[in-house]
């Protein structure tokens, strides 16, 4: 999985979502992983990563984790379910002394909701069609491989037609961030930013440049989801791992 250092920028449409992400590695290679999988029938799965350690170290923990990953976005397993048996197989996999966090989230746009599940992840920020914002997934359970027979819960919350969520790496958290847990400065962002997917990254990517001022601290990933008024093509998988 050995892809080089390069900024990646995807615009991504499938059943009426559009997707915008954004992965920078510190180093050549990245801890950050992140998986976008249509299922059919207007649902969408998404799982984002980020192994401990930066680079190369956070790198070498993903072969054993991403292609489960990878088979689980694609079955019909709930968020929950799919960080549970992750889980599972990072505990099997990563040393003692090593993690990974992670988020699993469901889109419904025949139910118009959003399950989401947290493996101790940074929450995501979803923004509805008329610019309010709000903090999901701080209900967490411990990331993977810490503890191996943990079971992780979920919470549904309504997505509807202009809705759109934010997903994040701490290397986006941390540099832009002076409250971790209120998050207020990415809120205030995510709600004046344009109100499309690419352009909500595109607006927490230049704050993130103009604090860090081309140093690289840690791993970038960004993936912003849109549910839009009308479909939008028939892909059906988004990947990017180191």
């Amino acid at each position: 999985m050995g892809i080089k250092s390069r900024i990646t920028s995807l615009p991504w449409s499938s059943d009426g979502f559009r997707v915008a992400a954004e992965c920078r590695p510190a180093d050549e290679l990245a801890g950050d992983f992140y998986l976008v999988t249509a299922r059919g029938s207007g649902r969408l799965m998404v799982v984002i990563g980020d192994a401990c350690g930066r680079g190369r170290d956070g790198a070498a923990l993903l072969p054993g984790i991403v292609p489960r990953a990878r088979q689980l976005a694609a079955s019909s397993a709930s968020p929950a379910h799919l960080l549970t048996e992750l889980n599972r197989t990072a505990a099997a996999a990563l040393p003692i002394d090593r993690f990974v966090t992670a988020a699993a989230l469901e889109f419904d746009r025949e139910l118009c909701t959003l399950t989401v599940s947290n493996a101790g992840h940074v929450p995501a920020l979803a923004r509805s069609a008329f610019s309010n914002v709000r903090v999901l997934g701080r209900v967490a359970g411990p990331p993977l491989g810490v503890v191996a027979n943990a079971t992780f819960t979920e919470e549904v919350f309504p997505f509807r037609d202009g809705d759109s969520v934010v997903l994040m790496t701490d290397g986006v958290l941390e540099a832009i961030e002076v409250d971790l847990l209120g998050m207020d400065k990415l809120r205030a962002l995510v709600a004046h930013a344009p109100a499309h997917a690419r352009g909500l990254n595109h607006a927490i990517l230049a704050a993130l440049d103009r604090r860090l001022r081309g140093r690289r601290l840690d791993d970038v990933t960004l993936v912003t989801v849109e549910m839009t008024r009308a479909a939008h093509g028939r892909s059906t998988h988004l990947e990017r791992a180191s």
